[in-house]
């Protein structure tokens, strides 16, 4: 199979398909999507208790002290939600930890063991952000778990030109481990940055085998006290497709968290050590052999549902591979593959020699209570001393290790010049000025190069948009949001007049553009451009960006690497998989 450089992004009047990206915990679109996609799924009734984000609540009769604090209450020592294992032993130095929510049948859950003021980051070093695109809807039910209750709209975390039908967000840590609710929740999320850390796909055969995608922070939305739960918000149409409420927060005693929970900041990502990994993972303080360094909780999918079917607007189909495998563990002889998704563990990397971890199950994993949120359950648990600042290493197993070496091997450069990518374009001073579509009939960008604009029509002006041909809309400020983000055509460039700034000192060279706004596939069906009408505004440098054609991205790349993380000794027994 080939990929060839897209063709059907040159975006014309009203093109795309009518189709919306997915978080399914934000709005009704995307729910329906899901039921589409799912549709033999949902058929069968798969949405049960087992959801991640179970809030109902509480009938335990347990004994209380409620406060007015977002329905807050301080659960008695009974700990009727604490599983039977074993005590973690958690460190003074640990400020974030997952333990059993507070909310009844929530699951895991995450708590801050540290007082945090409004504005302030929870997880300093981010997560990584893997885009999940154009799911085969023949093969897709295979994730239907992880599709359902854990992924978030594409188009909120930066891809939007990821896939063509569908794009939906995988966010390990905080986005996956957090609970949910609509009014009480006390975190927010940022936006990731993206990079490729140098591995151009013109030298490096890592090009495409890890997510560009990475810091996306979440910041607390409130003052926190030390035992608080943290709590996200996954959007009322999520919660009442499910028919659950916020119910009441059960806050743990930190010293209970201490005692039952496991530590989430044990692992800071950075840059790896090995040639051509990408990130790595590192010890963000000293740990002691055989102690747990991070949670490794599962969600279960089939091999297959990790196909891709990319539909061309010539007709044409073409087949490919997730990037989310590379961050699965497997075996070969199942079909079953198993996704870790707790803070810094997909960022661990391979080294037979100098592994300094191992995963093992955790004991009784399959019957403890909160299964509900974690069937399958892993610990990474340190095989010797490891030092404050020193690269975390898992051994993948033999097979990983032949099929990257024979990658390496074959690998070939890409035929294709993309010297430029358009993260880099955009903190490039040498792009600070944006051509016209004129300049650029001599001076053209590269082929996989298109500018975007961050723009919002105006409610219900649909209507009007339909009864003319042309028309002129009004940018402001508020409209720099993620899921504004849509092409555009830069179609004239002007130089603002100088002004003075507070300092006295006088800014020169400020630009304003006056753009053709057009739509793009997955934008919500409120904000799409009717076929045929040509919409014009006036918008500054800052609404602009560099984009990348939809399938020309690194993590498209034809022979970019794809194989699971091996389990070695922890490989899946007893029937954890089929």
């Amino acid at each position: 199979m080939t990929f060839a450089t897209s063709s059907h992004n040159n975006f014309n009047d009203g093109c795309g398909i009518t189709s919306s990206s997915g978080r399914f915990r934000t709005s009704p679109t995307i729910i329906r999507l899901a039921k589409l996609l799912f549709y033999a799924l949902l058929a069968s009734n798969v949405v049960d208790a087992s959801s991640s984000a179970s809030v109902n609540e509480n009938t335990t009769g347990k004994s209380h002290q409620c406060g007015d604090k977002d329905g807050v209450c301080m659960s008695s020592s009974d700990q009727a939600n604490v599983p039977n294992i074993q005590q973690n032993r958690v460190s003074d130095e640990c400020t974030l930890v997952m333990a059993p929510s507070g909310l009844e049948n929530g699951g895991w859950g995450i708590f801050t063991l540290t007082p945090r003021i409004k504005d302030e980051v929870l997880n300093q070093y981010g997560d990584v952000v893997i885009q999940i695109t154009d799911p085969n809807p023949h093969t897709a039910a295979g994730m239907r778990r992880l599709v359902w209750d854990y992924l978030w709209e594409g188009q909120l975390l930066a891809g939007h030109y990821e896939g063509f039908q569908r794009v939906y967000s995988a966010v390990p840590g905080i986005g996956s481990l957090a609970n949910g609710r609509t009014k009480g929740y006390n975190a927010v999320g940022g936006y990731p940055a993206v990079g490729n850390l140098g591995l151009d796909r013109v030298f490096s055969p890592g090009a495409g085998a890890f997510t560009h995608y990475e810091n996306y922070t979440w910041t607390a939305s409130k003052d926190l006290d030390a035992g608080d739960e943290i709590f996200i918000s996954y959007g009322e149409h999520w919660m009442n497709e499910r028919s659950l409420t916020d119910g009441t927060a059960w806050k743990r005693d930190v010293s209970d968290l201490r005692q039952f929970g496991y530590c989430l900041d044990n692992i800071i990502p950075g840059t790896s050590l090995i040639e051509h990994a990408g990130r790595g993972a590192f010890a963000s303080r000293d740990l002691e052999q055989d102690s747990i360094i991070a949670p490794v909780p599962l969600l279960s999918l089939s091999r297959s549902s990790l196909e891709i079917l990319k539909e061309r607007q010539d007709g044409t189909v073409e087949k490919a591979t997730q990037l989310l495998l590379n961050y699965c563990y497997g075996h070969a002889n199942s079909s079953t593959l198993l996704f870790p998704y707790s803070n810094g563990v997909n960022m661990v990397n391979h080294h037979s020699a100098k592994a300094n971890v191992k995963l093992r199950w955790l004991e009784g994993s399959e019957l403890i209570p909160h299964s509900l949120n974690a069937k399958y359950m892993l610990e990474m648990v340190a095989l010797r001393d490891i030092s404050k600042g020193e690269e975390i290493y898992l051994d993948y197993g033999s097979d990983w290790e032949e099929a990257w070496k024979t990658h390496v091997d074959n690998w070939r450069p890409d035929p294709v010049d993309v010297k430029h990518y358009a993260h880099k374009m955009n903190t490039d001073a040498n792009f600070s000025v944006i051509r016209t579509l004129e300049e650029q009939e001599t001076n053209p960008y590269p082929d996989s190069i298109f500018t975007s604009c961050y723009y919002k029509l105006e409610p219900n002006a649909i209507d009007k948009l339909k009864t003319t041909k042309q028309s002129v809309g009004t940018y402001n400020p508020s409209m720099i949001a993620p899921r504004n983000l849509r092409p555009c055509l830069v179609i004239q460039r002007r130089e603002l007049p100088a002004s003075s700034s507070r300092e006295g000192k006088e800014e020169h060279n400020a630009m304003a553009y006056t753009v053709h706004v057009l739509n793009r596939p997955t934008l919500d069906a409120a904000q799409r451009i009717p076929r045929g009408h040509r919409h014009f505004v006036n918008v500054p440098r800052n609404a602009i960006l560099f984009s990348e054609k939809t399938y020309t991205s690194d993590q498209h790349l034809v022979d970019a690497f794809r194989k699971e993380i091996g389990l070695g000794d922890a490989s899946p027994s007893n029937g954890k998989t089929t």
